[in-house]
């Protein structure tokens, strides 16, 4: 009873703490959207969070909610973007175009598996997405972004233990619509994008059709062929059609697909040996690039963080995804039924070589994945304006999941590259893994909002979960192939590396687990509308997110080990004001997280030399910060935004079999600080012509890769300032110019651990762009 009472303290304590920094210049969320009201002012944000249309300043959660034209104006292109926009957001990307790692508040999963499903729910028209492998999906025609931060337990379901991003698509219309933009810019630049629609049958049948191609060369070069790297090829379209046969009832359906053909994601190789000193390198050594080599093949990255050297010249990465959505819903005189029914499919295959060098020592010359996913969600909710508000609904998803990847390893050492060999104790070897898995998840909901007096609003909500994973799981270890740049899947396979019995040579048959996660969520919330501008709130969360097995395994059962279900406790107090006559907009808000059985995963050096471990693991985490977001109009015309937030994320507990008790180390991908602002003026320079200028930039603190905080998986505080202007004739067309990452600063923006190879893994962020936009509208 008494270490209870010393908890609740102690919780109390940090929201106290947490409080005082949200009045201080840290913080949040911020909000943007189109248009002033008619006496200037910053105009309402209608939102969806709840599941209903609401003011996103009555809503008792910190959200960012950010417009299609924001989005369009700030060169927004996929989800990777919002971390620019969205402070306390982290994107991570790995490869070109899926499987993004994403954290919020410090909340996240470093795991770029496809079977892991991330802890940040990304859904699109209400449809959430199972699997990261088509999370990078293009960003076109899109009315608005909202980013959840907090627990989303109750009305998103699992996997949101850290918040949730909704994506919304404009709708069509029953009036004429047409819009269409094409940029032209650095590196060859041609973005395109077309959308327009309107009624076939007048106020019953209307449809709306969007395209988009996107075609960019790439920012860098591998000097061993002249090709480009990180370049981008994509393109995708979508069909609607809204069907309205009578006023209470309205059918819309949304089919969408695209196709990703880009190069893989380019990434330097740092070696881990200074051959001068004949000893290993520190990390600001190895940061340096000038000093190391990879001490098995003697290679040292290329100064010049655009110049590769890699021995596999088609480097490449494909993704092709569709989606169907139908949503059907009747409105009656007190209640609302909704339909939403969800099937989307995504095949990704990639080709790359891991150690980005003229040698053979690691590459993946096959990667495939396919997810394939049905979801139906049937809500009820209530009508009226009545101190009641409520909804309730069921739900249902089901995935299956298919992946293949086969590793070359060290393939250098081959005598005889005409021939197949085998040599575990270097290792000269490859290794190809298997697995399946089956997700199938039920859940049953309901959330109430009952207005206690004409200030205070209570909300409860209440969720059920019962998930359930099946997973077959298999590694193979065989001979290299001939020496070649592509290989094919192993045929004569010599060791069953993950198996029913790993002591065995025999090939036994695959590893088959099942996971199961029956536990419920809530959400406990009080808000006090002090004023008509001046809303408080208070909320208690509960997160959970479902354990399963460590799919990124190569050699053994040590690696392919299950996790626990994780859980969060959140707790949360925020303020959301609209102050002198609606032109000032301050929200804020300080959080503290009760983390238990957060899901590690990184991959590390192995300490016994060879193939690198990746490895997941349970540990307790302990989160608490601030956020702030203000949005000024002091005169017509001016638009000034700020965001900041604090977060300090340390592990409570976490005991590593190899590198030890890292309690108190900060979690990964979650830096101390970040910051974004921006500007933005517009004026009248005659009756048909406006004009604008604006910047906007963002900050953050250093930022660690890896749980043990050590140099090198480090990247020190950074930061990146954009320029646009443009000018806008009545007629509906747009002429605008940007520049993005003015300054032109590098940095790292993530990093793996393939030490026990010779190197490390490291993704740099984008150089500087510019271009021009043409946008019509009518």
């Amino acid at each position: 009873m008494l270490e209870q009472r010393n908890h609740i303290k102690a919780v109390a304590s940090r929201i106290g703490i947490a409080a005082l920094l949200a009045l201080s210049p840290a913080g949040q969320a911020f909000a943007q959207e189109e248009a002033a009201t008619d006496d200037g002012g910053i105009a309402e944000i209608i939102v969806t969070a709840q599941k209903r249309g609401e003011n996103v300043q009555k809503v008792p959660i910190a959200i960012t909610a950010l417009s299609g034209d924001i989005l369009a104006q700030q060169g927004v292109r996929n989800s990777l973007d919002l971390t620019k926009s969205v402070p306390g957001l982290q994107i991570n990307q790995l490869f070109q175009a899926s499987n993004p790692t994403i954290f919020l508040r410090g909340v996240g999963v470093n795991d770029y598996n496809a079977a892991s499903s991330g802890a940040i729910g990304i859904t699109v028209d209400e449809v959430f997405l199972n699997s990261g492998v088509g999370a990078l999906f293009a960003v076109f025609d899109v009315d608005r972004v909202e980013v959840l931060k907090g627990p989303q337990g109750t009305l998103y379901g699992r996997n949101t233990t850290g918040g949730v991003i909704n994506y919304t698509t404009k709708r069509p219309t029953f009036k004429p619509d047409f819009s269409a933009s094409v940029t032209g810019g650095r590196f060859d630049q041609i973005f395109l994008d077309a959308a327009g629609g309107g009624a076939i049958i007048p106020d019953k049948l209307a449809a709306r059709v969007s395209v988009t191609v996107k075609k960019r060369d790439g920012w860098a070069v591998n000097l061993q062929d002249g090709r480009d790297i990180n370049g981008i090829n994509s393109y995708a379209g979508r069909l609607q059609f809204l069907f309205t046969p009578t006023d209470m009832i309205e059918i819309h359906n949304k089919i969408e697909g695209g196709r990703s053909k880009s190069s893989a994601l380019g990434h330097q190789s740092l070696g881990t040996f200074n051959p001068t000193a004949n000893r290993p390198c520190t990390g600001p050594e190895i940061l340096a690039r000038t000093i190391c080599v990879n001490p098995i093949s003697g290679y040292r990255a290329n100064e010049n963080i655009d110049e590769f050297n890699t021995d596999v010249l088609n480097n490449s990465e494909s993704l092709v995804n569709f989606a169907d959505r139908l949503q059907m819903s009747w409105k009656g005189d007190s209640i609302s039924v909704t339909s939403v029914t969800g099937y989307v499919w995504n095949k990704r295959k990639l080709n790359q070589d891991q150690d980005y060098s003229p040698f053979a020592v690691a590459s993946s010359p096959i990667w495939t994945e396919k997810s394939e996913q049905f979801s139906q969600e049937l809500r009820l909710a209530s009508n009226g304006d009545g101190p009641l508000k409520w909804v309730a609904g069921l739900y249902y998803l089901r995935e299956t999941l298919h992946s293949l990847t086969d590793f070359s390893v060290l393939r250098m050492f081959n005598p005889d590259p005409t021939q197949p060999y085998f040599d575990p104790s270097i290792p000269v070897v490859y290794l190809e893994r298997d697995f399946a898995q089956r997700t199938t998840s039920k859940a049953i909901f309901a959330q109430f909002d009952y207005q206690l007096s004409d200030k205070l609003t209570m909300t409860a909500g209440l969720r059920y979960t019962d998930d359930k994973k099946k997973l077959r799981f298999q590694t193979y270890g065989g001979p290299v192939n001939a020496d070649s740049n592509s290989q094919a899947r192993l045929t004569q396979r010599l060791v069953g590396f993950v198996d029913s019995d790993p002591a065995s040579l025999a090939v036994d048959g695959p590893a088959r687990r099942v996971t199961t996660l029956r536990k419920p969520t809530w959400r406990l919330a009080l808000a006090y509308q002090a004023t008509p501008t001046v809303n408080t709130y208070a909320s208690y969360s509960r997160g959970v997110r479902a354990g399963g097995y460590n799919t990124g395994a190569l050699f053994n059962d040590l690696e392919f080990n299950a996790v626990d279900s994780e859980a969060i406790d959140a707790f949360e107090v925020g303020l959301k004001t609209d102050l002198l006559n609606r032109r000032l907009r301050f929200n804020a808000a300080a959080f503290y997280y009760d983390y238990r059985n957060m899901q590690v995963f990184g991959i590390e050096g192995n300490p016994n030399g060879g193939v690198p471990l990746q490895r997941l693991q349970n540990a307790d985490a302990e989160i608490y910060g601030a956020e702030v977001d203000i949005h000024a109009r002091p005169v017509r015309g001016l638009d000034l935004n700020f965001g900041a937030a604090y977060v300090h994320a340390e592990y409570a507990k976490f005991m590593d079999a190899i590198r030890g008790d890292l309690k108190g180390k900060s979690l990964d991908k979650a830096p101390r600080w970040q910051l974004t602002g921006g500007a933005t003026y517009s004026t009248e320079l005659s009756a048909d012509w406006t004009a604008r200028i604006g910047a906007d930039f963002s900050y953050q603190s250093k930022v660690y890769f890896s749980p043990n905080n050590v140099s090198p998986m480090v990247s020190e505080g950074r930061g990146e300032v954009n320029l646009n202007a443009g000018i806008r004739h009545s007629s509906g067309f747009d002429i605008s110019a940007f520049v993005r990452n003015v300054g032109n600063k590098r940095y790292l923006t993530d990093m793996n651990d393939l030490s026990s190879l010779g190197f490390y893994f490291p993704v740099y962020n984008e150089p500087r762009t510019y271009g021009l936009t043409l946008r019509y509208s009518m």
